[in-house]
Formats: C-alpha cells, sequence, structure tokens
C-alpha cells in the first residue's frame, strides 16, 4: 500500500482540511495507485457517513429553449438537438412526478427550470406547488432555477425549498470555454445568495469537458470554501448537435479517480453522483459507494434516461449501505 497515499487519507480521518500542495500530490500518486486511492476514499466515506446513502429525483418544470450557451448541454436553443422547442409541464405532471418519487422511497425532489433565471409568473406558481408537494407528500423540496436574486432566494425559502441547485460545473479558468452568456462569478454569487437565504446548497459540476485535473481540483476546493455540502458530479453524455457531441467518454476508473479525490477534498460533504453515470460507469457503477459516493440521482435525468429507483435500491441494499429516510 502507498505510504503516501495513507498519510493524507490519516490526515483527513483525523478532521484535517487537505492543502493544494498535498492534493496535487494526491492527484499525482493516485493516476500508478488507483485501488489504494479508493480503500481510503471508501475509509473516509465510512467514517463520516457510515452505511448511509442519500436518493433524490428530479423534474423538469420546463424544458429547453435555453437563452445559455453550455456546450454540454442538449437544452441549449443555441444548438441543434433533439429537444427543438420549449416544453412546460402543467402542474398536475409535477405533482404525479413528485407522487412517483414519494411511492418509490425517494425522499428528496428536484424541480428544474431550464433557462437563465424564471420569470415573476413562474416564480409565483412556484410558491403555490412547492408548499402542496411538501403537504401531500412531505418530500424534502430542492429548486434549480438558474441565476436568482436575493428576493427570489427568500420566496422560495418561505415557500418550503429546503435546497437549491446551481452548479458551478468547472473551474473558474476553464468556464468560459465552456460557457459564454453568464460568467463564474454569477454562479457563485447564486450560491451565496441561496445560503443567506436559509437554503441547503447542491453545487457541483460535469466532468469530461475537456477539463484538466487542475480544474477539477479548483472546483473542488471552491466549493469547499464555500461550505456546500451536497456536490452533484455529472459526467458528460455527449449529445448529438452540441459542441461536445465527439468528445470520448471518460473511462470509468478515471471517473471513480474523480470521485475518490473528491471524497479526499471534500470529506465531509454528500458527493452525489448524477447525469452520465449509467453511460460511462455501465457495469461498475457499484464501485461509486467504495469511491466514495454517498448519494444518487435516480430515475431519469432530465434529458437522459438513468435508472429506476427500484433498481438504485437494490443496489445500496446489496451492497449493505440504506437509503436515508431525509
Amino acid at each position: 500500500m502507498n505510504s503516501e497515499i495513507k498519510k493524507l487519507a490519516e490526515e483527513v480521518l483525523s478532521g484535517s482540511d487537505l492543502e493544494r500542495d498535498s492534493i496535487d500530490n494526491l492527484a499525482s500518486l493516485s493516476k500508478d495507485c488507483h485501488y489504494d486511492l479508493l480503500y481510503w476514499a471508501n475509509r473516509i466515506r465510512e467514517k463520516y457517513f457510515g452505511n448511509k446513502v442519500r436518493l433524490c429525483s428530479i423534474v423538469p418544470g420546463r424544458l429547453g429553449g435555453c437563452n445559455q450557451d453550455c456546450k454540454f448541454c442538449s437544452q441549449s436553443a443555441s444548438y441543434k438537438t433533439a429537444i427543438d422547442k420549449t416544453i412546460m409541464l402543467s402542474d398536475e405532471e409535477i405533482m404525479l412526478a413528485a407522487e412517483k418519487a414519494y411511492r418509490s422511497g425517494v425522499p428528496n425532489f428536484g424541480i428544474v427550470y431550464s433557462g437563465r433565471t424564471v420569470t415573476e409568473k413562474e416564480l409565483c406558481r412556484l410558491e403555490k406547488l412547492i408548499p402542496e408537494i411538501k403537504s401531500k407528500y412531505s418530500l424534502g423540496i430542492c429548486a434549480s432555477l438558474g441565476i436568482i436574486n436575493n428576493s427570489q432566494a427568500k420566496r422560495l425559502a418561505a415557500a418550503g425549498a429546503g435546497r437549491y441547485n446551481h452548479n458551478l460545473e468547472t473551474s473558474r479558468r476553464h468556464f468560459a470555454d465552456v460557457v459564454t452568456t453568464h460568467d463564474y462569478q454569477a454562479r457563485v454569487e447564486t450560491i451565496k445568495v441561496a445560503m443567506r437565504a436559509g437554503m441547503g446548497v447542491c453545487a457541483g459540476g460535469i466532468f469530461g469537458i475537456g477539463e484538466t485535473d487542475d480544474d477539477r481540483i479548483d472546483m473542488a476546493l471552491d466549493l469547499r470554501e464555500l461550505g456546500v455540502d451536497v456536490i452533484p458530479m455529472n459526467f458528460l453524455h455527449p449529445i448529438e448537435g452540441t459542441p461536445l457531441e465527439n468528445t470520448p467518454k471518460l473511462p470509468p476508473k478515471e471517473i471513480l479517480r474523480i470521485i475518490a479525490m473528491y471524497r479526499f477534498i471534500l470529506p465531509k460533504a454528500h458527493l452525489k453522483i448524477a447525469g452520465g453515470r449509467v453511460l460511462n460507469l455501465r457495469d461498475m457503477q457499484s464501485w461509486m459507494f467504495y469511491a466514495g459516493a454517498t448519494a444518487l440521482l435516480s430515475g431519469d435525468y432530465l434529458t437522459t434516461a438513468g435508472r429506476s429507483v427500484k433498481e438504485d435500491t437494490q443496489m445500496v441494499e446489496d451492497l449493505g449501505l440504506r437509503v436515508e429516510c431525509e
């Protein structure tokens, strides 16, 4: 077993945060000591989370027609993809999705809107829908509505949204290579706004979009500094018509290395494996927990198919883990 990785793991297990030079060293060592990295990532997961796994499902309130140009996203109106128009789900469709999550045993439910932000009309709609969902199904509600201001965040929190999702996507340095219609700082400020309103924050990013190890580490450190406690980790599912359609997919072992690195850097944050896990991890999906994952986005994603909650729950149980009730 690699003694340097062991020493770094023991620092994390003792409650210390790794400094940048130690993280860089870990990234270098992990390329040749893959299973040592995973072993210690699993030990860190067990210390801070035991055998608990967090599950959530999402529904698109508004799908497609997005006025932003994120190069990985099929919802952008800038690209010619299979999503060629804006689709708005009705209140009834969103309530049915919430009921499905509830009956499947998923305690957390996210409502996601495409676009830079939401309109006043859409926000008013959510102020009525969120309390209804909570009252009827007792689900934890997460909203993902793009860039919001202080007033909007306070209204969402008052309506009962316990969390806000707003991913950084990648590092500050790499961001402009992926998105040009808004900047990285706007995302950072939205995270701060949601926190000030009293909501928890889900913020992470997408991997396999041309970033380097340095970019991955930079984003992790920004998330650590912000105090984000749930980190969605998405892995590129190349979509025809987007600028990244021909980007090679990340190998499963590289994905596991990324997850494990994040577990070392963010030992007390939930690492939620989300978009692209079925396509990219394939038969190695269960290994994500050994690499340090503690949460799953279960069911279908916004524009691609995922796995059923039943399949994911069975996987969790087969590994001797258990789904958190909330």
